[in-house]
């Protein structure tokens, strides 16, 4: 529980920081576009969708690069920080989720006071499981490259395997190929597939770092 504080009063505060930061960035970048030509897309779902995941992931990396190392050095076990880890990157993709939800609200009313055309955005399920997921992946490709060094590099075929499915449906993504026609194979299973990506990433994560060894880094 306490490792769970530590993480929600540390990263979460900063996350939210980001994300108001990267929404004032987009409005007022938005209106220096508008100076030149008409506003036909919404910035504020190319950052959700596009650097939303990278973000997250960042984070993922992060949690086990950074955080796990101090955590096992003020005594506690691998296995305590990565429950915790799992729980809170849970939080924070909700979190993220609730934000980027309140950005389009925000955004939306701004267009139409404007008199701009929005692209349409996923649904908010859709966010929250791309954003469960890359956190996910983040984690398993830091633990990955921390154990095995370099042989962390064949985990990115699977790594990449996980995040691509996020995408399939995502606005703003662009066209994947060979994956245009996957979303109606899929149907609405898609995100029982994400969701299983989710499990598939946070289970290789702890796969590999509970019992890795950790090495005391120095300033």
């Amino acid at each position: 529980m306490k490792i769970f504080r530590h993480l929600t009063a540390a990263l979460g505060s900063y996350c939210a920081l980001v994300a108001g930061g990267t929404f004032a960035f987009a409005v007022v970048l938005t209106f220096a576009v508008s100076l030149f030509r008409d506003v036909e897309i919404s910035a504020w779902n190319v950052a959700a969708s596009q650097v939303g995941p990278w973000f997250l992931l960042f984070i993922g990396v992060y949690m086990i690069h950074n955080a796990l190392p101090i955590a096992v050095a003020h005594g506690r076990t691998r296995r305590e920080f990565l429950g915790a880890a799992s729980a809170f990157s849970v939080v924070l993709a909700l979190l993220m989720t609730l934000a980027e939800w309140l950005g389009f609200l925000v955004e939306g009313g701004i267009y139409a006071l404007m008199d701009w055309r929005a692209d349409e955005h996923a649904p908010q399920l859709g966010y929250l499981l791309m954003y469960l997921v890359w956190i996910a992946v983040g984690m398993l490709c830091a633990a990955a490259f921390d154990r095995f060094g370099a042989g962390g590099v064949f985990v990115l075929p699977v790594a990449l395997v996980l995040v691509v499915a996020t995408r399939v449906r995502m606005p703003g993504s662009g066209n994947l190929p060979f994956l245009d026609d996957l979303p109606d194979v899929l149907g609405t299973g898609l995100h029982g597939v994400l969701a299983a990506s989710f499990v598939v990433a946070l289970a290789g994560t702890w796969a590999i770092a509970r019992d890795m060894p950790v090495r005391q880094r120095t300033v």
